[in-house]
């Protein structure tokens, strides 16, 4: 169990586990630490996820006919598919007192967290991205806020043909003619699997550190059938709600909502 080896490497105590909801892990288990925090059963959570290049993930997706030959280009009308990548992302999360206490550098609030699994298909999200509007929805419920407040989605954008359909009808349903703006970053580390969440909660965290959108790298026509608009370039802006977006294979949904500290708290 990697979580047990981890936890015993470096001495760590309580409740430790391993979220296996396919390319949603990383966000599920952030979502699953702010419920513990919230329960009452941590102070302190390390949340994240970690996946690794190997021949049988690689060969399944060719044969799925996933990968583009000419790298990952989310949203784009041209599109082929995804490009494979590695890599881990881990969180610290912890209550506010526990924060305040110990004198932390907040660096950004886990608003809210939601998930769903609309089972549409083994491998295909639902078309009209049932799923996903049902997770993005739950997650501004648990925030307290609407879908005006978001500034920015950090897209979970595969580059695939399905996915970018899907979650981009998901995203024009829930903000209608008032959208945020949107862009995927797995152009620039590949699609990370069950670490894509985590790693993508971090890029919505260091963009509202930094005031500024990541660009949709490689999109040089945007599908009309995806009714988005997705950022082309860097962009200064005003941010101080993300929300970050996970699919998973199964129809496994996660959105997690995050926003800047409270003025004094910043880093």
């Amino acid at each position: 169990h990697s979580a047990d080896r981890v936890a015993e490497a470096f001495g760590l105590l309580g409740f430790r586990g391993t979220v296996s909801n396919a390319c949603a892990s990383g966000a599920a288990a952030v979502g699953l630490g702010c419920d513990l925090i919230r329960a009452g059963e941590a102070d302190v959570v390390l949340a994240g996820g970690v996946d690794s290049l190997n021949s049988v993930l690689i060969n399944g997706f060719n044969c799925l006919m996933l990968i583009a030959p000419d790298g990952c280009r989310p949203f784009d009308v041209d599109r082929q598919g995804m490009t494979v990548g590695e890599g881990a992302g881990v969180l610290v999360l912890e209550s506010t007192e526990h924060a305040r206490a110990r004198g932390a550098r907040v660096r950004a609030e886990v608003a809210g967290h939601g998930a769903s699994c609309d089972a549409h298909h083994a491998t295909s999200p639902h078309p009209d991205g049932d799923g996903l509007l049902a997770a993005m929805e739950r997650a501004l419920a648990d925030a307290g806020l609407a879908p005006h407040d978001v500034d920015y989605v950090n897209a979970h954008g595969t580059g695939t043909r399905d996915n970018d359909l899907s979650e981009g009808r998901a995203m024009a349903r829930l903000f209608g003619d008032r959208q945020p703006a949107v862009s995927s970053t797995k152009a620039f580390f590949g699609h990370t699997m069950a670490a894509a969440g985590a790693i993508e909660a971090i890029v919505c965290l260091l963009a509202l550190e930094h005031q500024a959108v990541p660009p949709n790298l490689g999109l040089e026509q945007v599908d009309p059938e995806v009714q988005i608009h997705p950022t082309l370039s860097f962009q200064a802006s005003a941010l101080e709600v993300a929300m970050s977006n996970s699919l998973g294979f199964g129809g496994n949904n996660s959105a997690l909502v995050l926003r800047r500290p409270p003025p004094g708290e910043e880093p």
